[in-house]
Formats: C-alpha cells, structure tokens, sequence
C-alpha cells in the first residue's frame, strides 16, 4: 500500500509540474505577442531587418560627444563608427564570426561584447524568433526603479540577455547582457531604453543608457533612423573576408 501511495504522489506532482511548465510557456507567449504587436506587429519585424542609425553617444571614460552611425543587418551584421574628433575614432564589424576593431581582429571577450550588442539591436526579433529559448526570468527591478516582466535567452555558450518588458505597453525598457566568467564570475552590461518612436510603422527607443558592472558608462540619443533593404556587406569586412556564422542567429547553440 505504502508503495502505491508512493507512486501516486510521484504521478500528481509530475502532473502538477508538466501543468507549471505549460502554464509558463503560455505566459512567455502572450508576453512576446504583446511586445510584437506594440513594435508594429510580426509581419512589419520580419520584415524591417537593416537599418541604419545616427545619432550621438556621450562617453563616461572621453567625457565628451561623439557622432555615431549604426549599420545593422539582423541578425548578425553590426558596423558601429563612432567620432569624437578629427583623429578621435571608433570602428567596430561584426559580420557573424567574425569582428575586428579598427581592422584588428577580435576574439574572446570583445568579440562576445559585439555578439550581444547585435542581439539587443535585434530586439525584439532576437526574442521573437528563438521563443522556444527563451525562459521565463520572473520580475525585475529596473534601473529606473519600476517592475519589469523579465525573459532570459541563453545563447553561444556562456551569454545571456535579459530583457526587461512593461507588461502594461510591451515596451522593452532594459536589457542586461551576461557574460559568464571564469570561477563563477560574470559580466554584467545593461542598456535603458526611452524615447519611443515609430519610424516605418516599427517602434524604435531613440534614447539608450549604457552601464557596465553597475555603473554608468554613457548615453546615446538618435538623431534619426532610415531602414533599408539589405545593406551592402562590403560595411560589414573587416581586415580579412568575413567568415559565415555559427549558424544564422548568433550560434544559439549551447
């Protein structure tokens, strides 16, 4: 009899968790096809992939402006170029795995760096279209003091990005890039996202806040943003010919 018990107890709480799960996996659902819908529906993100953006950045280490320009091809095309003066400059590409900055090629950290800025940049579509992926990461706390719906993606290995949801408007208004390190440390960078517009009938935030471990790095606020079709790839070589992915989407592949 006791043995018999057992195994029913065993069986309601497998049915109990297989119901949580399932629950969950609605809740993300719902969640994604909210955020979807606010940032002009999933037709309009599939088909808004490139783009470019300029706008100007302020650095907490140069404690000056720049002019920057973003030209970025989802999923995994990302140039950045960034002037401060006339012999003050930036240039990083990313073109899947491979990323040079000012013609060097990079690897480890900043390259993973470069993985994660592109996978914020292809918000929402990053999470849209890995939703089997993404996990349900609870409530946060944001930057700015509100509550925010939480989802978490994991991908290429040790990075993460968290992404921080208004469940009332499906604004996406904090992201958290994770980069796990060696004896259990990580790396944390998060951005803010404000100044909401539609350009195209897609939503874009046109004020971004970047801090780095906590602390406050800068700020970045667009001047404009002009989508296009696909953007020509010779913006995305670097030093040597640009290697394919991973595979399409950012080596999602643990």
């Amino acid at each position: 009899m006791k043995t018999g018990r057992q195994a029913v107890l065993v069986l309601l709480f497998t049915a109990l968790a297989a119901c949580s799960r399932t629950a969950s996996t609605d809740d993300i659902g719902i969640l994604l096809d909210k955020v979807a819908a606010a940032y002009g529906g999933q037709q309009r993100l599939s088909e808004v992939t490139a783009y470019r953006q300029y706008g100007e950045t302020v650095s907490a280490m140069r404690r000056r402006p720049g002019q920057v320009q973003r030209a970025f091809q989802y999923p995994d095309r990302l140039r950045i170029e960034i002037r401060y003066s006339e012999d003050d400059n930036e240039l990083r590409i990313l073109a899947g795995a491979s990323a040079w900055h000012h013609g060097t090629p990079v690897t480890g950290i900043r390259y993973s760096a470069m993985l994660l800025q592109a996978a914020r940049l292809g918000l929402p579509n990053t999470l849209l279209d890995h939703r089997e992926r993404v996990r349900d990461a609870g409530i946060i706390t944001s930057r700015r003091g509100k509550s925010l719906r939480a989802l978490e993606l994991p991908f290429h290995g040790n990075l993460r990005l968290v992404v921080g949801i208004d469940a009332a408007t499906g604004h996406i208004l904090e992201s958290r890039g994770i980069m796990g390190g060696v004896q259990g440390h990580s790396m944390e960078f998060t951005a803010t996202y404000d100044d909401f517009r539609k350009v195209g009938g897609r939503l874009f935030a046109f004020g971004e806040t970047h801090y780095a471990m906590g602390n406050r790095m800068g700020h970045t606020t667009l001047e404009r943003i002009e989508i296009t079709g696909q953007l020509p790839q010779d913006l995305f070589e670097g030093s040597e010919p640009a290697q394919p992915g991973p595979d399409q989407h950012l080596a999602w592949q643990h």
